[in-house]
């Protein structure tokens, strides 16, 4: 009989992973913390123990998703058994939960899945994106093997959202900025990139909608970064939008970089560089505010580049769920908009 095991951290984040082929099965967690990194490396060792599982609150559970099944054989090349490892995703009003297909050592793909209509649209757009890339030659990132209504009675309206994936137990998460990156995200401006007026960039159309929902004390800063921008050209390609460790890795010396579901046709290029330096700097590091300012941004020379990053990140979280203006992370990048215009 197979073993399966449901653990949970202090954020609310889930996972449900097999006792066999643990290694392959954490893949699907990428922590940026050493407690995480800790536990990624010596979990698979560890859980046959019963005061560790009941250290960590490792609970026996059922297999994830198994109506997942029939679907999951006409999509993958399988023979026999597999495995699988299921997310239940981030906390949040597009929460979706990702299954990690696998048989032994070898992962054959990602199963993303979700009945929120938002999520299913978010879907959609991430199909076209990935689309349009290997359109334009862009093969480091995944495949769409399919985007389909579940067949399943279990599981009525649920759609899946089924890729490819290069990762291997060999894969390594990239944590520091590098050129890696920078050549990635070159070949992304080369491949999709013009000059555009700031009034055709997703960037404006969000700032706009999302100006009357930006907290109070910070909107007249909010408004007063957004308005020189109107009016201007600059130059604009496809942007990922959550340019982060936790959505790449490098496998065999190449960046592979996955979740496009935000990504934008047309946004001013810089905003994936800055997203990743100031999201690591936040969740990796723990720099407080004043820290990520004065390390990361005021050295800089792309202070427009920063401001017009700070505009769109904090539009999107709003934009996503008005109740964020509340949130730890839009006050924080409220807070360095103010520092730049200082």
């Amino acid at each position: 009989m197979e073993r399966y095991f449901r653990i949970s951290n202090a954020d609310g984040k889930t996972w449900v992973l097999p006792a066999r082929h643990m290694r392959t099965a954490l893949c699907l967690y990428q922590p940026g913390g050493v407690k995480g990194k800790l536990l990624k490396a010596l979990l698979p060792f560890l859980w046959p123990f019963s005061p560790v599982r009941r250290l960590l609150h490792i609970h026996s559970c059922e297999r994830p998703y198994p109506w997942l099944d029939a679907q999951v054989r006409s999509v993958f090349p399988l023979e026999g058994g597999y495995e699988c490892a299921s997310f239940e995703g981030t906390p949040c009003a597009h929460q979706k939960a990702t299954v990690q297909i696998f048989k032994g050592n070898k992962i054959l793909g990602y199963v993303k899945i979700s009945a929120n209509p938002e999520v299913v649209a978010l879907f959609r757009r991430e199909k076209r994106i990935l689309d349009t890339l290997h359109a334009c030659g862009m093969d480091d990132v995944p495949r769409v093997l399919a985007l389909a209504l579940c067949e399943s009675n279990d599981a009525p309206g649920t759609f899946l959202f089924i890729q490819s994936t290069t990762k291997t137990l060999h894969s390594g998460t990239p944590h520091r900025w590098g050129p890696q990156m920078e050549d990635f995200l070159r070949r992304l401006e080369t491949l999709t990139g013009a000059e555009a007026a700031f009034g055709q960039t997703a960037l404006a159309a969000d700032a706009s909608a999302a100006l009357k929902l930006v907290p109070g004390e910070f909107r007249g800063t909010y408004e007063s970064v957004l308005a020189p921008f109107r009016g201007r050209t600059m130059r604009c390609c496809l942007t990922h939008n959550d340019f982060t460790p936790w959505n790449m890795y490098v496998e065999t010396g190449r960046l592979q970089v996955f979740d496009w579901e935000y990504a934008s046709f047309c946004n001013p290029v810089g905003l994936d560089r800055w997203h990743f330096l100031i999201q690591t700097a936040f969740f990796e590091k723990r720099w407080n505010v004043r820290r990520v300012y004065r390390e990361l941004i005021l050295p800089d020379a792309d202070k427009d580049g920063c401001r017009l990053y700070l505009l769109s990140v904090i539009a999107r979280y709003l934009l996503r769920d008005s109740s964020a203006a509340r949130s730890e992370e839009v006050r924080r990048w409220c807070e360095l908009l103010e520092m730049i215009e200082k």
